[in-house]
């Protein structure tokens, strides 16, 4: 990688960034299907924030910027999964690289440094999901060491139905 990738916590100040790049990758998911989702930017931003700066954060993001231009970020929460019993997980809830960042390790470096803040929670695993029709995301997973898990099938419970 020819130029250095910096990797910071997300801040509130943030939120404008990591919109934009989530945007590309909305249009990015898209390009994958013939569905397209219907997305209020506005609500979602504020969502975003209430969720992720509220008084109990749910998540929290990294962002990776290179010469000082953000490129990519990460979103991940603690949990803990009764089938390892023996230690927190992390899950990664959202990662995505720009189109032209993409090939330069900023992927890798964006899991290392949560697999890092794994560690030293006492974690054991990270986990995350993919669409089955992104490919590449399947790919990079695969090639950091990732094992595609078969027999758990995610399960949604909508809370219309609750």
């Amino acid at each position: 990688m020819g130029r250095k990738v910096q990797i910071t916590q997300m801040r509130r100040a943030d939120v404008k960034t990591v919109f934009g790049l989530q945007s590309e990758f909305e249009a990015f998911l898209q390009g994958l299907t013939a569905n397209t989702r219907s997305t209020n930017a506005a609500a979602r931003r504020r969502l975003f924030l209430r969720y992720g700066f509220g008084r109990k954060p749910a998540f929290k993001c990294l962002i990776a910027k290179m010469g000082g231009v953000p490129v990519g970020y990460i979103c991940y929460h603690l949990g803990f999964d009764p089938d390892e019993m023996s230690g927190p997980v992390v899950y990664v809830i959202d990662l995505f690289v720009s189109s032209g960042a993409r090939g330069l390790g900023i992927g890798k470096a964006l899991m290392n440094k949560v697999a890092g803040i794994c560690r030293e929670e006492g974690g054991i695993a990270v986990y995350t999901c993919v669409w089955k029709k992104n490919r590449k995301a399947i790919g990079f997973y695969r090639s950091i060491g990732a094992d595609w898990v078969t027999d758990v099938p995610l399960m949604r419970w909508p809370k219309d139905r609750f």
